[in-house]
């Protein structure tokens, strides 16, 4: 018997298509749905299963052993991550919506995601997982958590953990189209930051220009070693009587996370902790055209509007080093702006209608 091989697992999720009705599903084709490449996936079942054992049956061992809840959770990681990958899972992490809008008459799109309100519903998806052979479909799914990185010189990764009400079956569905874009890389990247009064967020982000300042901001390309950017949506769910799987799955306090990686050059990041300064940061990746008569091109753009050092960015490194120093943010809401935005760029024209 020939031996089954991870290599031959597939993941596919309804990244396009989200469900009309939590936990209802979805036709899983490639209108609604796309096949995942160059990643790793752990499905797990948290399922529930208790016994008697710790009861009085007039028996030393268990006699009887059921399982009470069902649940659904998987990490999925993609360390060179395409626009379409990134789209998609930030569209499902953020959960507020996507406003598509097509360049013209061209195929290429751009994608401006909402982040879900304090008191909004997060929207669900369905995933198929097939590993060794046995391939399940997954109802309810929603992201709990997403992280963006990127080192500099490699491609952007991607890491998210999934979790489902835990409705699950068998499926013979067959899995939807994988799609052909290239990977994000830090050589498409730019990077800026501005500080105080000079701080103006441009009402539509422009690829390749700078949208947060009314004056010069730093510019930051040559010294970014690397970033994190990530939002943990601390999803609670709900079992209530009459199921055995979460009725109800949503969104708890949610937490945001950015660091930036900078080889030190002066005080000056230094001061902006010192002094608390309102900061406004910016990273445009912009990849290939995406038809050779558009505008738009392949790859995404994150700006912070307003936030600040929370601790202070010290010099780092041995004496052999070239020294370094860590950016991290508390993220502010600026009382106009979305306390974080973010629009990708391919030739899809939807995700999660």
């Amino acid at each position: 018997m020939a031996r089954l091989k991870g290599k031959s697992t597939e993941l596919m999720m309804s990244l396009y298509t989200k469900e009309l009705t939590y936990d209802a599903g979805v036709t899983m084709n490639d209108t609604n749905a796309c096949s995942m490449k160059g990643y790793t996936v752990e499905e797990d079942w948290p399922d529930e299963v208790q016994s008697d054992r710790e009861e009085i049956t007039g028996s030393e061992f268990a006699t009887v052993q059921e399982i009470i809840t069902k649940g659904f959770s998987t990490p999925v990681g993609i360390p060179k991550a395409r626009p379409n990958d990134i789209i998609g899972l930030m569209a499902l992490a953020m959960g507020g919506g996507v406003t598509s809008t097509q360049d013209g008459v061209t195929g290429a799109y751009t994608h401006k995601v909402a982040l879900a309100g304090i008191e909004a519903a997060m929207p669900s998806i369905q995933s198929e997982i097939k590993k060794g052979g046995i391939q399940y479909g997954y109802k309810g799914v929603m992201c709990n958590s997403i992280k963006l990185a990127c080192d500099a010189g490699q491609p952007v990764s991607v890491e998210v953990e999934l979790i489902g009400s835990g409705t699950r079956a068998t499926s013979a569905t067959a899995f939807a189209s994988k799609i052909t874009e290239s990977w994000v890389k830090a050589s498409q990247a730019l990077a800026w930051l501005e500080s105080g009064t000079d701080i103006s967020i441009s009402a539509s982000l422009v690829q390749g220009a700078e949208d947060i300042s009314s004056a010069t901001p730093a510019d930051l390309k040559a010294r970014i070693k690397r970033f994190e950017f990530s939002l943990n949506n601390n999803m609670e769910g709900d079992f209530g009587y009459g199921s055995e799987v979460f009725q109800v799955l949503d969104k708890g306090i949610r937490e945001l996370g950015l660091m930036v990686d900078l080889t030190f050059a002066d005080a000056t990041e230094m001061n902006h902790f010192l002094n608390q300064d309102n900061l406004a940061l910016e990273l445009d990746f912009k990849g290939a055209q995406v038809p050779t008569a558009s505008t738009l091109y392949y790859g995404f753009q994150l700006v912070v509007p307003r936030c600040r050092l929370q601790k202070v960015p010290l010099p780092k490194g041995g004496p052999m080093d070239a020294l370094t120093q860590s950016l991290e943010v508390e993220f502010l809401d600026d009382g106009t702006n979305q306390v974080f935005l973010f629009e990708g760029y391919n030739a899809k024209s939807q995700y999660l209608a």
